[in-house]
């Protein structure tokens, strides 16, 4: 996918061959191109967060907050690893944390409710 010209350009970023309002083009066609390959990733994640969903219980296993805490150190980490601001990176995983717990707080209900009176 990537469009290197002359080796020395990183993969998915095209060179600086242009200014002003072309420049501005090339880069927004670089991240509509990089804003496809996030959401397949984050939609990968989400089915296997799905998965995960099946072996939880209860509503604690699914908030597991030393697990966020691992998870946005780790993202963190990679975030200053990658010369990036770690705070968009940690931001960007809490609302992706929050929004995945919903959904699995949302399954674990549904779960228990198609379960019937036994499961609750």
């Amino acid at each position: 996918m990537s469009q290197q010209k002359g080796g020395a350009t990183p993969a998915g970023v095209t060179p600086a061959s242009a200014d002003g309002p072309a420049r501005i083009a090339e880069l927004r066609t670089t991240i509509d191109d990089l804003d496809r390959r996030i959401v397949g990733l984050l939609a990968e994640r989400t089915r296997v967060v799905r998965e995960l969903t099946v072996h939880k219980t209860d509503e604690p296993t699914v908030r597991s907050p030393d697990r966020v805490r691992q998870v946005l150190g780790r993202v963190h980490d990679l975030a200053v690893g990658h010369d990036m601001p770690p705070e968009v990176a940690v931001a960007a995983y809490r609302a992706l944390i929050d929004e995945l717990t919903r959904m699995q707080l949302h399954m674990l209900a549904d779960r228990g409710a198609a379960a019937g009176p036994q499961g609750q």
